[in-house]
């Protein structure tokens, strides 16, 4: 007797998953440069994801004045904790009776549920990639809440409107690109802050935005990584980051390092495949693949956005 496609199902899944977990953001090129910088961690969750941030420099340094000069004694306050709520992604894999009734045999319900799967995880991971580009997604922060145009904003619980330290830096370029080099130029070295190791690393746009800073370097234009031009994904370089563009993108440019400003998913609950049950009043099954995850930053101070003026 043939397997039935929920047996199928969960049979192949986890071998589908783990065939796509090395390159499971491979149309994408925003979300598998975020993986190839480590920005995109698994940890196990609590009802909030806390962020420790070290937020500013001693306030009770200084220079002696004498040998034997008093220092402070109050209580030293350099830390403090952006928290987020875990966003939570689903995405429903249907199918009807009608379906196995069509698909008698092994090898015909194999190609059905292979295609299932891979449409599931493709829908899965193309839903968070468009999320990234929005404000909130049901919960779901975009780098339009991270990195808002007005460099200010609530982020993590944390009023950057208030607390001037939380601010990134916020401009606009010319539409043209006339002044495009000048104004990634200014941004990158504001967010950078004269520190090596937390300068911005990734650059992310849409493709006529990527095309527009392309243009401006035509005479001696910088590629990097030959394999992922191989890939067909254009990756270009400024200064020391590498710039990336997504269909989902807009005209607007956003810098950051993902040492800081990273995808968070949940160990135990990441493109994780449910129990498949019958649709009640149908002739019909459904299996739900379930994610928790949230992107968060830790310093959004050490990003940027460009918007097109």
């Amino acid at each position: 007797m043939a397997i039935s496609i929920a047996q199928g199902l969960a049979v192949s899944y986890a071998a589908v998953a783990k065939k796509k977990a090395e390159n499971q953001w491979a149309e994408s090129g925003f979300l598998r440069e975020l993986e190839r910088q480590k920005g995109i961690k698994h940890e196990s969750f609590g009802p909030t994801i806390e962020e420790p941030l070290d937020y500013r420099r001693n306030p009770g340094a200084g220079f002696l004045a004498t040998d034997l000069a008093p220092t402070s004694l109050t209580k030293t306050e350099v830390l403090t904790a952006l928290s987020y709520d875990p966003g939570q992604l689903s995405v429903p894999m249907v199918w009807s009776k009608a379906d196995e009734a069509k698909n008698p045999s092994e090898n015909q319900k194999v190609a059905l549920i292979k295609s299932i799967i891979e449409n599931g995880l493709e829908s899965h991971d193309d839903l968070v990639e468009e999320a990234l580009f929005a404000t909130s997604t049901e919960g779901f922060l975009g780098l339009l809440t991270i990195f808002p145009d007005s460099g200010e904003g609530t982020v993590g619980g944390v009023s950057a409107t208030a607390e001037a330290w939380h601010r990134h830096y916020s401009t606009t370029y010319a539409s043209a690109g006339t002044n495009i080099q000048s104004k990634l130029a200014m941004a990158f070295n504001e967010a950078a802050k004269s520190s090596g190791g937390a300068m911005p690393s990734l650059i992310v746009s849409d493709g006529a935005s990527q095309g527009i800073y392309e243009g401006s370097i035509q005479a001696n234009q910088r590629f990097v990584d030959t394999k992922e031009a191989d890939a067909g994904f254009k990756v270009l370089a400024f200064k020391t980051a590498r710039f990336v563009f997504s269909q989902y993108g807009g005209t607007r440019i956003y810098g950051f390092n993902p040492k800081h400003t990273y995808l968070k998913v949940s160990k135990d609950a990441f493109r994780e495949k449910g129990e498949t049950s019958e649709i009640q009043n149908s002739n019909g099954y459904v299996c739900k693949i379930y994610s928790m995850l949230q992107f968060v930053t830790r310093n959004k101070s050490r990003g940027f956005v460009l918007t097109q003026a």
